[in-house]
């Protein structure tokens, strides 16, 4: 069932359950997770992924009950290789809560290896770091302004089927440009907003138990509209739908159930996905280098860098979209 919520509604109701589940393109859903009658065992992460033809940039801010966490990984596209690090700190009483994308706010996290600081203004994001020993033997620099953009976002709801207290918030949001620098070793990018564009994906959850989740996500220019996609595994009710879909130039197209076949934990093997009666055909095929998957490894969370194959075929689309060799990964993590 694909429930499209379009009025505003708050999460939770007075006695700390989730009061409506469903998916919206607009942001309806309130969340305070005061409200909450979990509040002590939420976990928070904000995720971001700044690509161009050349780079891209995975960050991942995590704050898991009590530790928090930062993911970096820095892909070489033209060339081949990735490098990547993370870093944490027990965090208790949640000292280091993660802010709401639509307040104007400020992240600081520093220690004797990095120092992040991510602000959010109503009109852009800044990214900065300076991350020393980064992979063990490299410096990390990067300082890139996030451009907002106009257009819709996938913003999905779910409870836990059992205990409806128990939650699963979603934001899916491509409508960022990019303009910086990114410094690592003795290589250097240099980000425009003409080729240059980011995601930042917004989670918000409380739940029973561990869930292993995989979603397979690019951000890319396909004949000349921007193209984004987000295929995942969930965690919540079923019932109440899903976060598949993908964007054009701003419009979200809601996708249904997608059969995954993966490799059996081969990271340099391809992944198939399906759905409907051939309305999606494709494959997510990993770069390798030296016979090995592109991929990084950071804690419990690993990113596998690669290209897609294979079109979508959708009642709203005049042709189908060809993803033939567009820029994609997969995230695969455990929370």
């Amino acid at each position: 069932m694909q429930r499209e919520i379009t009025d505003k509604h708050k999460i939770f109701e007075q006695d700390g359950k989730v009061m409506c589940a469903g998916w919206s393109r607009n942001p309806v859903f309130e969340y305070n997770k005061e409200e909450s009658k979990t509040k002590g065992k939420h976990g928070e992460r904000d995720c971001y992924l700044v690509s161009s033809d050349d780079v891209a940039l995975y960050v991942s801010v995590e704050n898991l009950r009590n530790e928090f966490i930062v993911k970096v990984a820095v892909a070489d596209l033209k060339r081949g290789g990735v490098a990547s690090d993370c870093v944490s700190k027990k965090s208790f009483f949640n000292k280091l809560g993660l802010s709401e994308f639509d307040s104007s706010c400020e992240l600081m996290f520093s220690n004797k290896q990095i120092q992040l600081q991510i602000t959010n203004t109503a009109d852009q994001l800044v990214l900065k770091c300076d991350f020393i020993d980064f992979n063990g033997n490299k410096n990390l620099y990067f300082n890139i302004r996030l451009s907002k953009l106009e257009g819709e976002c996938l913003h999905e709801l779910a409870p836990f089927e059992r205990d409806r207290r128990y939650f699963y918030y979603k934001q899916f949001m491509p409508k960022f440009l990019a303009h910086g620098i990114i410094k690592v070793g003795g290589l250097e990018y240099s980000l425009e907003e003409t080729n240059s564009r980011a995601y930042f994906d917004y989670t918000r959850f409380s739940k029973p138990r561990k869930h292993n989740y995989q979603r397979l996500s690019a951000d890319c220019i396909i004949d000349g509209k921007r193209f984004s996609l987000c295929l995942a595994s969930r965690v919540g009710d079923n019932r109440y739908g899903n976060e598949n879909c993908f964007i054009i130039n701003g419009k979200v197209t809601k996708l249904s159930q997608i059969n995954v076949k993966s490799t059996n934990g081969r990271l340099d093997r391809p992944w198939y996905f399906s759905g409907g009666f051939s309305a999606v055909d494709i494959s997510f095929k990993p770069f390798t280098v030296k016979g090995e998957a592109m991929a990084s490894q950071m804690g419990k969370t690993t990113v596998v860098f690669g290209r897609l194959l294979g079109s979508i075929n959708h009642i709203d689309c005049d042709t189908p979209i060809v993803l033939d060799n567009a820029h994609a990964h997969m995230i695969l993590t455990e929370f």
